[in-house]
C-alpha cells in the first residue's frame, strides 16, 4: 500500500499529460521508422502504389461534390471554419461537414492509405468553401497570399483550383494516438512562418512538412509557396466556382 501511495501522484501526472497539439518525437517511434522498412517514412521518395478504394458507402453527391465521410473513417474531421478557431473568430459554416470534388477526393483518399501505411492520418481543417464565405474571407484580408480573390468571377473555362469548387484542402497529419506532428506553425498563421519552405522552422517540423508534400504530390496534389497546410488538385479539370450551402449535405 505504501508503494502504491507512493505511485499514485506519477499516474495522476501522467494521466494528465493528454495530447498536445503539436507531437513531438519520440525516441524509438515505429510510426517513425516507416512499416518494417528501413528507410524512414520522412525519408522516402518513391511510395506504393495505391489502388483506387469505392467509397464505403452510398455517396451523397450534389453538383459533383461529395462528404468526405462518405469515402473513408480514417479521416479526422476538425473543421475549423465550424468553429470560433479560426482567424476571423467566428463561426462562418453551420454544419461541420467536409466536402469535396468527387474526383478530388478519390485522390485525397489514395494520399491518406500512403499515411495510414506509415502510421500516420490526415486531419482535414477545411475543405469545400462557399463562395459567399470566400468573399468575406476577402474583405477581412484582401492579401492574396493567403486568401484568394474570387472576383471578378472568371469567364467559362478560366476556373482555377479552389476551395470555392471544392478541389483545394487544408490539412495536417495526426500520429496513432491522434496528436498533431510537428508542424512549422498553427493553421491560418499569415505569416511567413507559414511558408513551407520558411528557413527558421526547426529539423523536425521540415522532416514533417517534407514528408506530407512528398505524399501529397504523390497522389496529385500541388503545395502553395505560403501556407504548408494547403494542397490543390493539380490532376483534375478546373470546375466552376458553387456556393451551394454546406447544411444541404445533411439533408
Amino acid at each position: 500500500m505504501r508503494i502504491f501511495k507512493l505511485f499514485l501522484p506519477l499516474l495522476f501526472l501522467l494521466g494528465a499529460a493528454g495530447c498536445l497539439p503539436a507531437q513531438t518525437e519520440p525516441a524509438g517511434d515505429p510510426a517513425l521508422e516507416g512499416p518494417s522498412q528501413e528507410q524512414p517514412a520522412q525519408d522516402r521518395d518513391v511510395y506504393p502504389e495505391v489502388k483506387k478504394v469505392p467509397p464505403q458507402k452510398r455517396v451523397k453527391e450534389i453538383e459533383g461534390l461529395v462528404r468526405l465521410a462518405d469515402f473513408d473513417a480514417g479521416f479526422i474531421f476538425d473543421l475549423k471554419y465550424a468553429t470560433e478557431d479560426n482567424f476571423m473568430g467566428r463561426i462562418f459554416y453551420p454544419a461541420a461537414v467536409a466536402v469535396l470534388k468527387k474526383e478530388t477526393a478519390e485522390r485525397l483518399l489514395q494520399a491518406n492509405a500512403i499515411f495510414r501505411s506509415d502510421g500516420y492520418s490526415i486531419k482535414i481543417w477545411d475543405a469545400y468553401r462557399p463562395l459567399s464565405v470566400q468573399r468575406v474571407f476577402w474583405q477581412a484580408c484582401p492579401d492574396s497570399r493567403f486568401v484568394s480573390n474570387p472576383d471578378p468571377l472568371p469567364p467559362a473555362g478560366g476556373w482555377k483550383a479552389r476551395h470555392y469548387n471544392g478541389m483545394s484542402v487544408d490539412l495536417t497529419l495526426v500520429d496513432a494516438t491522434g496528436c498533431e506532428l510537428q508542424m512549422p506553425t498553427a493553421f491560418d498563421d499569415f505569416s511567413e512562418k507559414a511558408a513551407p519552405d520558411y528557413p527558421g522552422m526547426s529539423d523536425e517540423a521540415r522532416r514533417y512538412v517534407q514528408y506530407l508534400q512528398r505524399v501529397m504530390e504523390s497522389a496529385g496534389f500541388a503545395p502553395i509557396s505560403t501556407e504548408w497546410w494547403h494542397f490543390n488538385d493539380a490532376q483534375g479539370t478546373p470546375t466552376p466556382y458553387l456556393d451551394i450551402p454546406l447544411e444541404d449535405f445533411l439533408e
